[in-house]
């Protein structure tokens, strides 16, 4: 915690990064600073520090007492950290179900004046319509409507607080979220009695003014009766996501002086943390220019910059016009030549926040001089890095030149992996592969190697599609339409949608402009990674888009569609695109990697970012949505503009459908096709369809966004068939829906889309992908169950194999195990077999085999028995009979040779034995053996065939039975 000061600090140095880096450890993540000794209150009704750990009584240190104590309400969804109650830190909640704290009735009963005062920490997630505190006085706090009067503070879509119906605010300006900020609302009896003035303060500092109200602070004569923190007085209001402290109500108006005094201590302890939280990164070896904050991380400070040696380091700041305003700050650095001394320069961060609480953060700077080929093969060793090498799931990005100059030449001790990126993945039901990439870096003779653990996954079941997933954002005039919403099918068509959060954003932006729009999934090659990329803008809050100024757009990624990883702000346009609308992407087989391409303007004065050109579509070529290429132009109509490509590749050729950017409903989508994908000169693709949504939807309405898929085996709307979707935007008719097996028909079946639970009627600009089942039932929450499988064994000249069935028909993989008697082997499936050799040694004749999977991932196990007869190695045919002869018993054998080369045979009676030196193939010979004797009993022969003529002797034996004989009369 920020520990409070009694006096306020006017300049303090901290000298250095070390330091710097010691005290940011334990400041981050600060509360505000809580009351110095000479705290102001008088007048001071409540006083809920909030500082609990536990339980849900929040105590009332106020005048009032503890008979006027709050109440924590849905404790689940918030936690009591000690430095404030933070509220519903894990998911979006209606103004009802989330946390939020009740505080006591008639707040404001009898006050003619008044100050509200609070430390406050908005989390960066917070959405939509929200009250940060409610006071009113309604028919029952729980319906919309019986409103008798309100008094409120929000912080959507600027920073503003309500008096019944006058807001005290400046437009579109929002307090800036992830800091902790002092916020004050006083509101005063102007002469007369009558009306009142209200003011808003941010950090002690006068934000907003309103001399015009007319609802006294009291809200209502008869008193509030439902007075909340982070609850609306709105049920279908979102509940307020962030942290609150010191929530202070006096029944006076503090003056100015009184507000700047209350905040001093906060505001001093706030440059201090914001000071040592800068991190410029690896300050004592500059290479590059410096990206300098301008805002504090921890209390929003606002820092300004000098260096002490602009032949070094240069300050260099954007022009001071609102067009520039996204332009950052810089250090842009002189590198001294090769052989020179580094140099050094000291950059000075002036921090200020509130009336006067000011720092100072001196950050000595070492500019290394032009790099020999050590030094450039040493700080590109430093900077190479690999992605998430511990699960590797496709094609790898593998530098081939380091930024310093060096060349990057790899080596692999796997064959997964290839020196130049390729991913052989290893089949499913297989373990995974661990290995090592190493890197040589070399320039002029001087080198050094850097290695990476590696761990290629196996590849995912493969599953037929049966479901959609929905990817949309709802549109710009609403506080939360701005994120990704998701949707799945209500069964195997592309027409019918349920929402999955009622509406709610399942993705909210928390970095760039805070909004997400345009989102666009693609899945990989091996259909277990998803990548989603979105546009980096919320009109919203700017007040409409114009030309953003952002060269960025917004990156998420999911193995289930379920689970995604933290939002990455990644910049694909050139510094002089004033924006980077729409982005898509496609697998492009013939690159083994993929193309991002997103719409853009470039300025026409990139200085003072004024002037916007024709709208134009370039791309970009990434492995991993973490390295991008550089950008590139593909498609250029200028004087015209386009936006919004979307792509699909169908048999050799490559579609994309792409808006012609004419103007309200003069714009429309066209449709044209290729082989090359990445071809930037647009006069090489063949135009198929120029006018699909008024052909196919509304002829005098404009559309954009549009969605081309493939409809799954299946489908019950549009079997065997294409969908389209174009977004109606011109009248907020939002996604159209169209079907049609020819994918280059100029003229599309018009389709009817239903969606619920999704916030709106119709989807606005998104995705529409294929998922199977098992990823529709996860992402609904349904439980998954595992797959029953059959297995089945045969043995065909000396080898077995398994053949293993899911109940659900999809592919199988793991291991069996084959057992014959005491021998067993295992194997792996492939392509739903397994096979193995059997022993040469096994005893000729009847046999048991067994077959046992033994089960993988969510295949449950299976096993099998079957009989099969061992063939003698050397095929002999025996026939035994008896006769009577003379009285006597004879036993003749007859030995037929089945092979097609010839044989040697030893015959073994009881009475005697019989050679035949060579049996020609195909041949038979027989002999007799008398017994000499009246009759002969039950027995047995041995017959042993060997192969003495061929290169490799092999040899078999069988014995024969035969039955008694008598020959008396």
């Amino acid at each position: 915690m920020v520990p409070a000061s009694p006096h306020r600090l006017r300049r303090m140095r901290l000298a250095g990064s070390v330091t710097a880096a010691a005290l940011c450890a334990g400041l981050l993540a600060a509360a505000p600073a809580t009351a110095a000794d000479d705290d102001i209150t008088d007048g001071l009704v409540h006083r809920f520090l909030l500082n609990e750990t536990s339980g849900t009584v929040l105590a009332n240190t106020g005048s009032a007492g503890s008979a006027a104590n709050a109440e924590l309400v849905n404790a689940e969804r918030a936690e009591l950290t000690g430095d404030g109650v933070r509220l519903n830190p894990d998911d979006y909640a209606y103004s009802l179900d989330g946390g939020h704290v009740r505080l006591p009735a008639d707040l404001t009963a009898g006050m003619d004046a008044i100050t509200i005062d609070y430390a406050v920490w908005i989390d960066p997630a917070n959405v939509g319509e929200h009250q940060i505190f409610s006071l009113g006085n309604k028919t029952s706090c729980d319906v919309a409507g019986g409103q008798q009067g309100q008094l409120f503070g929000s912080n959507t879509q600027r920073l503003r607080v309500a008096a019944g119906n006058v807001n005290v605010q400046q437009n579109r300006v929002r307090l800036a979220e992830g800091v902790w900020k002092h916020v004050t609302y006083t509101q005063a009896p102007n002469s007369g009695g009558s009306t009142w003035t209200g003011t808003l303060y941010v950090d002690g500092v006068q934000h907003a003014q309103a001399a015009n109200i007319t609802t006294p602070p009291s809200v209502n004569a008869a008193g509030t009766n439902c007075n909340f923190l982070g609850r609306s007085q709105v049920p279908g209001n979102y509940s307020f996501r962030g942290t609150l402290a010191d929530f202070r109500v006096y029944d006076r108006a503090l003056s100015p002086s009184e507000v700047a005094q209350r905040t001093a201590a906060a505001n001093d302890a706030g440059v201090v943390s914001d000071a040592a939280a800068i991190d410029l990164g690896l300050t004592e070896a500059i290479v590059d220019d410096l990206v300098l904050p301008t805002a504090g991380g921890v209390a929003g400070s606002s820092i300004t910059w000098t260096s002490s040696d602009p032949s070094v380091v240069e300050v260099v700041s954007p022009p001071a016009v609102a067009s520039a305003r996204k332009v950052p700050v810089r250090g842009v650095i002189t590198r001294p030549a090769l052989g020179e001394s580094d140099a050094t320069a000291v950059l000075t961060a002036t921090l200020r926040k509130g009336t006067d609480a000011l720092t100072v953060r001196e950050i000595p700077i070492t500019v290394e001089a032009e790099f020999d080929a050590t030094s450039s093969v040493a700080r590109d060793a430093l900077e190479l890095e690999l992605y998430a090498t511990d699960d590797v799931r496709g094609n790898i990005e593998l530098p081939d030149a380091g930024t310093w100059g060096s060349t990057i030449t790899w080596e692999s001790s796997i064959e997964n992996i290839t020196a130049t990126g390729e991913v052989t993945r290893p089949a499913y039901g297989r373990d995974e592969v661990a290995g090592t990439l190493t890197a040589t870096i070399a320039q002029d003779g001087q080198s050094q190697q850097k290695s990476f653990d590696v761990v290629v996954a196996p590849l995912p079941r493969e599953e037929e599609n049966e479901r959609y997933f929905l990817g949309y954002f709802k549109g710009e005039n609403q506080a939360d339409g701005e994120q990704i919403m998701f949707a799945t099918s209500n069964g195997n068509t592309a027409l019918d949608w349920t929402g999955l959060t009622g509406g709610m954003p399942s993705l909210v932006s928390q970095l760039g402009d805070q909004g997400l729009r345009d989102p666009h999934i693609v899945r990989s090659p091996d259909g277990d990674t998803f990548y989603m990329i979105a546009t980096d803008l919320n009109w919203y809050d700017q007040g409409g888009y114009a030309i953003n100024d952002t060269q960025y757009i917004e990156v998420f990624e999911s193995n289930d569609l379920v689970t995604w990883t933290p939002q990455r702000h990644v910049k694909v346009a050139p510094d002089d695109a004033g924006n980077a609308f729409a982005p898509e992407s496609l697998w492009v087989d013939e690159i083994g990697a993929y193309a991002v391409f997103w719409a853009q303007s470039l300025w026409n004065d990139p200085v003072n970012r004024t002037g916007q050109g024709n709208a134009q579509m370039w791309y970009n070529i990434t492995r991993d949505f973490q390295t991008f290429s550089e950008p590139q132009v593909w498609q250029d109509p200028a004087p015209l503009s386009r936006i919004d490509t979307t792509a699909i590749k169908v048999g050799d050729h490559y579609y994309r459908v792409t808006k012609n950017e004419a103007g309200n409903a003069g714009s429309d989508l066209f449709s044209e096709k290729h082989t090359d994908f990445l071809d930037s000169d647009i006069d090489n693709w063949e135009l198929l369809a120029p006018a699909l949504g008024r052909t196919t939807w509304q002829a005098d309405a404009g559309y954009e966004g549009p969605v081309i898929f493939e409809a799954n085996p299946g489908d019950t709307a549009c079997p065997g068939q294409f969908y389209l979707w174009g977004d109606r935007y011109t009248n907020g008719g939002g996604y159209q829906a169209a079907c049609e097996s020819d994918i280059e028909a100029e003229t599309w079946e018009a389709k009817a889309i239903t969606m619920t639970n999704a916030g709106v009627a119709r989807p606005r600009h998104g995705t529409v992908i294929p998922i199977t089942l098992r990823e529709w039932n996860s992402i609904r929450g349904i439980e998954n169950p595992d797959v029953e499988t059959t297995t089945a064994v045969a043995v065909i000249d000396g080898v077995a194999t398994a053949t293993v069935t899911a109940a659900d028909t999809f592919q199988t993989g793991g291991i069996v195990r084959f057992q014959v008697g005491e021998w067993s082997e295992t194997a792996y499936l492939e392509d739903g077999t397994a096979s193995v050799d059997l022993p040469a040694d096994l005893a000729e004749g009847e046999q048991q085999i067994s077959a046992a999977f033994l089960g993988h991932d969510i295949l449950l196990a299976s096993d099998v028995t079957a009989e099969f007869t061992v063939a003698p190695v050397v095929a002999v045919s025996v026939a035994l009979s008896t006769r009577c002869l003379a009285g006597k018993a004879l036993l003749s054998v007859t030995v037929t040779n089945d092979e097609d080369h010839p044989v040697a045979v030893e015959i073994d009676t009881a009475y005697g034995d019989k050679t035949i030196a060579r049996l020609e193939g195909g041949r038979a010979s027989s002999y007799a053996f008398s017994t000499r004797h009246a009759g002969l009993p039950a027995g047995e022969v041995t017959v042993t065939a060997s192969t003495p003529f061929s290169p490799v002797t092999e040899e078999s034996a069988a014995t024969y039975d035969h039955a008694a004989l008598s020959c008396a009369r």
